[in-house]
């Protein structure tokens, strides 16, 4: 488990690094209710993300037993998800900076409701930037480590994503309006990483799924890199 967990956190951070959980965590710390509608869009967020990964993994795992696909069938899977990331990876060179959360639809004098339908809203918004949450699932399905395990695992990784997101109401509740520059700071930092680092992360990303399926395919899995992790 400790070897998935190291695999896991590189992507973890490249998936953290979408800025629409941040955008919707600072939009709602700045509405009439902020920290209860905050936490309802995090805990939104967690909640579908994770419904989200369990069933991508247990429809992969079903398909597999159902058809009885051969072993490599994962690292086809491999293959194809490298090829999404150098795809999202060249739209991001050509395009530039963008502000994916602009596609949010804000509302004023957001109730709880609200708070949790916009946590809906960031996950759909943020899908087509959720590849490395699809590799890690990926890498994780391969090890056989069992369903407890794997729903441990991803419960982990939902946590570790949306933990530094609890710590801005944290930094809220101290601060109070005080942090509004703070947040912006944060903000725009988020969005230079973001456009600067991400196509790199998606295009190294998929370079070692690429390196890990093919040496697997040629009959050297043990050299991978992913392998000697």
């Amino acid at each position: 488990m400790i070897q998935i967990l190291i695999i896991l956190f590189p992507l973890l951070i490249a998936d953290m690094i979408n800025p629409v959980l941040l955008a919707g965590t600072i939009y709602g710390l700045g509405t009439k209710h902020p920290f209860r509608n905050t936490m309802a869009i995090i805990l939104s967020f967690f909640v579908t993300y994770l419904i989200s990964g369990l069933i991508i993994a247990i429809a992969l795992e079903t398909l597999e037993d159902y058809f009885h696909l051969p072993p490599y069938f994962d690292y086809i899977l491999e293959l194809i998800v490298a090829a999404l990331l150098f795809y999202m990876a060249w739209n991001m060179f050509k395009k530039g900076d963008q502000h994916p959360e602009q596609k949010l639809k804000h509302e004023v004098g957001m109730t709880i409701t609200e708070a949790l339908v916009l946590g809906l809203q960031i996950n759909i918004v943020g899908l087509a930037f959720a590849l490395p949450y699809l590799a890690a699932i990926d890498q994780i399905l391969p090890t056989a480590i069992g369903p407890t395990t794997t729903l441990v695992v991803l419960l982990l990784y939902n946590a570790l994503y949306v933990l530094p997101y609890t710590l801005l109401i944290v930094v809220r509740i101290i601060y109070q309006k005080e942090s509004d520059p703070v947040f912006n700071k944060i903000n725009n930092w988020m969005h230079r990483i973001y456009a600067k680092y991400m196509p790199w992360i998606f295009l190294i990303i998929g370079i070692l799924l690429v390196e890990d399926a093919v040496s697997f395919l040629i009959g050297y899995r043990e050299y991978s890199f992913l392998s000697l992790i």
